[in-house]
């Protein structure tokens, strides 16, 4: 007596999962019942006939290093959509109905699944209102990350790189992402193509409002509806942060920036972060701030808790009114309750490649800040 090999193991897997989902989809929206086709050799696939020989497709998609649930429609020209495995199959039923029905119907899918989401959320209702302004919404990436790019025949497949949820969109012919961070809020970022960098637009200065002075809008002073209309109105209604380019191999080759530019090179970052009254001290304090007591961290060891504790204790005594609040600059790193307590202080620790003058955030509230590093996905 044979048994079954392992291949033909999760071939019948695979094909009772595609059973399930054709399953699932029938109950969901049972007016597609008659339509539903599940094959049952190799290569495996559901469909939804639309007219006898055109249908939209739900396979599994093999791309470079992962696998992918992908749907496609009839043509190059359909809105096709990649979701991750674990998707749920409620969730990826939804998806095809909503592919189908907008190919019976003629009419664009609605949201959220016109964007590649399954559930509606604040990314979506955005890309809602911009795309009723006339903007080109070009990626909402919230619940579902993945995304395609490329011509059609030969797609690529675009995976999550920027840890918060975002809309890519372009507006009079500027590329824009917004992205509303968990802890830091709404931010919008503007792609320079000259030099091939992101800056940063000033929400509040751009609304009329006064500055803040850490990056960020939070999500409750500032509705989706009025971030729409400020997005849509485009650059002339924006302001907008000085660029702050930084070389990765450093000014001078291995021997990096000098003092003097090392420190208008922070400088210049966190100003275009969103940093608003981050200015040049001296020779001993050489950042100084009227919100922010900024320490500079010099030994290699990791920042420990108590370190961090203590340098918290300066900021608080460091305020004339009212404490500020704690921002270090460090080349070395940050420990795991070190990073716990910045969060919970609401402080900002960065680390400091003292080559180039770059900052890199070392714990969740301080990785929310720096700018994009990938370009967007139309470059």
């Amino acid at each position: 007596m044979s048994f079954p090999t392992s291949d033909m193991l999760a071939s019948f897997g695979t094909y009772m999962r595609f059973q399930s989902l054709g399953k699932t989809l029938a109950e969901r929206h049972p007016e597609l019942a008659h339509r539903i086709e599940v094959t049952e050799t190799a290569p495996l696939y559901l469909k939804v006939d639309l007219d006898g020989k055109r249908g939209v497709v739900l396979a599994l998609v093999r791309f470079p290093y992962t696998i992918m649930w992908g749907i496609t429609g009839p043509d190059l020209a359909s809105n096709n959509s990649v979701w991750p495995l674990d998707t749920t199959d409620e969730a990826l039923s939804d998806a095809v109905h909503s592919l189908v029905t907008a190919q019976l119907t003629g009419a664009p899918a609605l949201s959220p699944w016109r964007w590649h989401e399954s559930e509606h959320s604040d990314l979506t209702e955005l890309a809602d209102l911009l795309d009723a302004q006339g903007v080109a919404v070009r990626r909402v990436a919230a619940g579902n990350r993945y995304s395609l790019h490329g011509p059609a025949y030969a797609p690529e497949l675009i995976s999550p790189s920027h840890p918060a949820p975002y809309v890519d969109a372009t507006v009079d012919g500027h590329d824009v992402r917004i992205s509303l961070k968990p802890r830091l809020g709404w931010m919008v970022d503007l792609w320079c193509p000259e030099v091939d960098l992101w800056t940063r637009i000033d929400l509040n200065g751009s609304l009329g409002r006064p500055l803040s002075p850490a990056p960020g809008v939070p999500r409750a002073a500032l509705s989706v509806d009025d971030l729409a209309e400020l997005i849509g109105d485009g650059p002339r209604a924006w302001e907008i942060e000085d660029v702050g380019h930084i070389e990765d191999e450093g000014a001078n080759g291995l021997d990096g920036l000098g003092y003097q530019d090392l420190f208008l090179t922070v400088l210049g970052q966190l100003g275009t972060f969103g940093f608003t009254d981050v200015y040049e001290g001296d020779a001993e304090n050489p950042l100084r701030s009227e919100h922010f007591h900024i320490a500079m961290h010099r030994p290699e060891k990791d920042l420990s808790a108590p370190a961090l504790k203590a340098l918290n204790g300066e900021a608080a005594a460091a305020g004339d009114d009212v404490p500020k609040r704690l921002m270090v600059i460090t080349r070395a790193g940050l420990s795991k309750p070190a990073a716990a307590f910045a969060d919970q202080a609401k402080a900002f620790v960065f680390q400091l490649d003292e080559r180039t003058g770059r900052l890199t955030g070392l714990h969740a509230r301080a990785r929310e800040v720096p700018l994009p590093r990938d370009k967007p996905d139309c470059q």
